[in-house]
């Protein structure tokens, strides 16, 4: 199976005029867009609301990164906003079998997000079922941090188990650190502050996206 390269643009604000800003900066330009929802439980940062999607009106497809406390409760709230597809972090979900079987049975593609310390035996018994696992490679929570290599072992794991669907790569990304986890097998990239603190993002992204 030959995975879909994929730059992504991943928003982690905590305003919607922010959120509209940088969805506006993109537009037309990605096909979609990750939106990081942090409860100030999870990590010590707290986002914009799910619900303030559905003031961001746009025509990209999102996929929504829950970094917060039972992410299964989120799961109707994002189906009611059209949400493409729902990564959510294993670290405090109480049932991983029923987090991937309510968002399936609701028409969401889902992913399972593993944490820079959380090994990929944690999510094992349910590869069979996704659509994406996001490894995280900074620790969750907060852009602008350093990539930590160790991520590239998780995504070798994965593609020698067999794994076919998308490996989603999240923090600390740039063009060298992209090309060294596609090489590793890793085929999706939600890239943040690389991108954002580009003077041109149009440019930037046709630079990244040349990397694949």
């Amino acid at each position: 199976m030959t995975q879909h390269f994929e730059i992504i643009p991943a928003i982690l604000v905590q305003e919607k005029e922010e959120l509209q800003r940088q969805l506006t900066l993109v537009r037309g330009l990605v096909e979609r867009v990750q939106i990081d929802i942090l409860d100030g439980v999870f990590a010590d940062n707290k986002t914009v609301s799910v619900e303030v999607l559905q003031q961001a009106h746009t025509e990209l497809l999102i996929d929504v990164h829950l970094m917060v406390d039972n992410p299964l409760g989120y799961l109707n709230r994002c189906d009611a906003l059209g949400v493409t597809r729902v990564y959510a972090q294993v670290e405090q979900m109480k049932d991983q079998e029923e987090f991937v079987e309510s968002a399936g049975d609701l028409g969401m593609q889902v992913g399972l997000a593993l944490d820079l310390q959380t090994p990929v035996v944690a999510i094992d018994k349910l590869l069979g079922h996704l659509d994406g696992v996001l490894l995280m490679a900074v620790a969750a929570g907060f852009q602008g941090q350093e990539f930590d290599e160790g991520v590239l072992e998780k995504i070798e794991e994965l593609r020698g188990e067999g794994f076919e669907g998308d490996i989603c790569i999240d923090g600390g990304l740039d063009e060298d650190t992209i090309r060294i986890c596609l090489e590793k097998g890793a085929n999706h990239f939600a890239v943040g502050s690389e991108l954002w603190k580009a003077k041109d993002i149009k440019q930037k992204l046709e630079e990244l996206k040349g990397i694949g």
